[in-house]
């Protein structure tokens, strides 16, 4: 009877022990599960870590080797699949167009030169190595402005790189500038430049105007954001969507959560020229023309008493380039990041008039982030598209005129990256670029 007991009360004994580690199992599982809603939801730690993964083993398996995210496109149904394609060649704006991306064939990034015809011409070599050993701080070494200058040399910046350059036309440094110079180069006047300085990142809160001499690289001035422009007792409550006392953060590198402390994201300086300053009566020369994706908003600011003189929050979502025009308006290139169709839109800042003179045209484009556009003196419009990887010149109605495609040499079905593109008169150069080996 006693044996009895004993086996009886040692199979419940085991029961009980089977039950509590089944429910401890359940309950972890169950708690792993949560958590990984919950990463996934919310892009929590280690969120960042698995999509990397995940990316680069599906980049292995797909190419062959290890993509950058947003490197390689997938074409659109809509986008040709030529390289080069003119819809109206007695359209096309004469001159010289230089475009900044990826170089899928020499695997780098660079920028090339082209004429009307779309046949290259001239090509700069931007691999970040070359100007940085040590790589950048960052993670990326995406170029991501760049500007030619009439003697055949280049400027460019790199969003998540850490330094600035001016490279002459064969591709060799006349100068590198540490820090972090983001996202635009504009031409000031006089023999400078403007650039966004962030405080060792692109995505944090204190950002900085920065004026640099063009033939040394050395800084002439720089106006705070977050200093001279928010918190200035002259600048009004709520063009910034922050108060002038909210509690700002600095950072030694990006922060893990950036979309959480990027509050404002200043992505582009327009500068007022001499040639269009009078058709801007509320401005004068010099002025800097701001834009600030996070919060839609637009502004000019005088760079001498750092007087926000006009600013517009919208009707533009998550906008890049914002232009001086000749028609004495400003022009937005409203990317609409999660509408699926990207515009340009026109604003009177004397009146607020709005415009938007594209959209009846065959020419449709998304870029959720990123992207510029120049009006050329024919009327055309060159717009760049990022996310498409490609260069389109239309009409003045939306037509398209010219198409250039960054076509992978991976794969004719995807586009690489370009950043950006600019438009140059036949007489700009000195000498046409060129670089004897």
């Amino acid at each position: 009877m006693s044996k009895k007991k004993n086996n009886s009360k040692s199979s419940a004994e085991q029961l009980s022990k089977r039950i509590s580690l089944f429910s401890l199992v359940f309950l972890i599982s169950g708690a792993i599960f949560a958590y990984g809603l919950a990463v996934g939801n919310f892009k929590m730690w280690p969120f960042k870590t698995i999509e990397s993964m995940y990316s680069g083993a599906l980049s292995l398996i797909r190419h062959g080797e290890l993509v950058p995210v947003n490197r390689l496109i997938k074409a659109p149904k809509h986008v040709s699949r030529k390289r080069v394609v003119t819809y109206q060649a007695d359209k096309v704006q004469p001159g010289y167009y230089a475009y900044m991306g990826y170089d899928g064939e020499n695997l780098r990034y660079a920028a090339w030169l082209q004429n009307e015809k779309g046949e290259k011409i001239h090509e700069w070599d931007l691999s970040y190595l070359k100007l940085d050993e040590d790589g950048p701080l960052n993670g990326s070494d995406s170029p991501h402005a760049f500007s030619v200058l009439k003697d055949g040399s280049v400027v460019v910046t790199f969003d998540s790189g850490d330094v600035m350059a001016r490279l002459d036309q064969c591709s060799n440094s006349m100068w590198v500038k540490q820090g972090v110079y983001h996202h635009s180069l504009t031409k000031g006047l006089g023999n400078t430049m403007w650039a966004w300085r962030g405080d060792n990142t692109a995505y944090g809160h204190y950002n900085y105007l920065s004026q640099f001499d063009l033939d040394t690289g050395d800084t002439l001035a720089e106006i705070g954001l977050i200093e001279d422009l928010i918190q200035s007792p002259a600048t009004p409550a709520g063009i910034f969507s922050v108060r002038a006392d909210y509690p700002f953060k600095k950072w030694n590198k990006t922060p893990g959560d950036k979309a959480k402390y990027d509050l404002f994201h200043p992505n582009d300086i327009d500068v007022l020229s001499l040639e269009l300053a009078d058709k801007f009566p509320m401005f004068k020369a010099g002025d800097l023309l701001m834009s600030f994706r996070r919060i839609h908003l637009v502004a000019v600011v005088d760079p001498l008493t750092y007087e926000i003189k006009w600013a517009r929050n919208g009707p533009w979502i998550y906008q890049h380039d914002p232009d001086f025009t000749a028609d004495g308006k400003i022009s937005v290139y409203s990317n609409n990041s999660g509408l699926g169709r990207s515009e340009i839109i026109k604003i009177d800042p004397a009146t607020g008039e709005l415009t938007n003179e594209l959209l009846a045209g065959d020419f449709k484009f998304y870029s959720a982030a990123q992207g510029k556009h120049q009006y050329l003196p024919n009327g055309n419009l060159l717009v760049i598209v990022p996310d498409e990887g490609r260069a389109v010149q239309i009409t003045a109605t939306g037509d398209k005129v010219f198409e250039h495609n960054n076509i992978s040499a991976i794969s004719p079905l995807y586009n690489e990256h370009i950043a950006n593109g600019i438009w140059f008169d036949t007489n700009y150069f000195n000498e046409v670029p060129s670089c004897s080996k």
